[in-house]
């Protein structure tokens, strides 16, 4: 249980670092760009652990479960996390879309009732009202520029939890390392083809797999993302559930918007104003009560 924790807590630092850190970068290298190296460094770092795992448990993997395993990768890859990181370019402050997408947990739950049919409790129903009290919060309706941010957040909160409940629905004789690294790994190599093709095709800059400025902070952010945020990140949160089962490994997303504020002053100077800190509650007590709450 000490090691569940540990691993939890390694894993809830590393992801809080993702938003604040692409942030840095967001005006040098494109959404599609940032998603593309993160999640190539990343899903190579992870792949030798994936690979000892089938061999070691004898797990078959066919054609089918190759084909499942691609179009969730190329989902989460392509979609939800190219949505979060142009909601990280277009807020005033990543903070606001760091919590959005925290609470992720929430949002599985919608999605649980309709395709894992579990029940609809009185829990559940507080931690959606709550949740969504979050959301609106971090909207500054005043600000056309940060609502979109926002609904790009949104998006991606609500793909991620799609993508878990998938995930729990399809994956279910694979662990999560296996299922993460090659379904990362080939929606990584789809998202390269998809650049380069509309790369030649328009000559857009939006497609371009290149950081329009190359430098050592640049360099070094993209490398940060990629073996940090996305390797160890994801290790780490497996161990997480290794050691502690699912509930533990989700710790990391319940703590995640509690660090959030002060990870972005530190790392983008940007102090944080009352809505962030009122919507930090909320999205933690929503994740609560969708997550550990138990009624007596």
């Amino acid at each position: 249980m000490k090691k569940g924790i540990l691993y939890a807590a390694l894993t809830a630092i590393l992801f809080v670092t993702l938003e604040p850190v692409s942030k840095l970068i967001a005006n040098d290298v494109t959404p599609f760009a940032i998603t593309l190296w993160r999640f190539i460094i990343g899903s190579v770092m992870m792949l030798p652990f994936a690979i000892i795992k089938v061999k070691k448990e004898k797990i078959k993997i066919d054609i089918k479960d190759i084909g499942l395993i691609a179009l969730l990768g190329v989902f989460i890859v392509c979609f939800s996390m190219i949505c979060l990181q142009v909601g990280v370019k277009k807020a005033d402050s990543p903070a606001l879309i760091a919590i959005i997408f925290s609470s992720n947990s929430i949002f599985t739950i919608l999605f649980s009732l309709f395709i894992l049919k579990d029940k609809l409790t009185s829990n559940k129903i507080i931690a959606l009202v709550l949740g969504i009290i979050g959301v609106l919060l971090c909207a500054d309706l005043s600000s056309g520029t940060n609502l979109e941010s926002v609904a790009y957040a949104v998006f991606a909160s609500l793909s991620f939890s799609l993508y878990t409940v998938l995930s729990k629905k399809f994956m279910k004789k694979f662990g999560g390392i296996i299922q993460t690294s090659f379904g990362f790994l080939l929606g990584s190599i789809v998202l390269l083809i998809f650049l380069l093709v509309m790369g030649a095709a328009t000559n857009d800059p939006a497609y371009t797999i290149m950081p329009s400025v190359i430098n050592t902070n640049v360099i070094l952010n993209l490398i940060y993302l990629g073996i940090f945020v996305t390797g160890l990140g994801y290790l780490f949160y497996f161990k997480a559930m290794e050691h502690g089962g699912a509930i533990m490994a989700s710790f990391a997303f319940f703590i995640k918007p509690i660090l959030t504020p002060f990870v972005t002053l530190v790392v983008n100077g940007i102090v944080p104003s009352w809505n962030v800190y009122a919507a930090v509650i909320c999205i933690v007590a929503a994740s609560y009560f969708a997550t550990y709450y138990k009624k007596a």
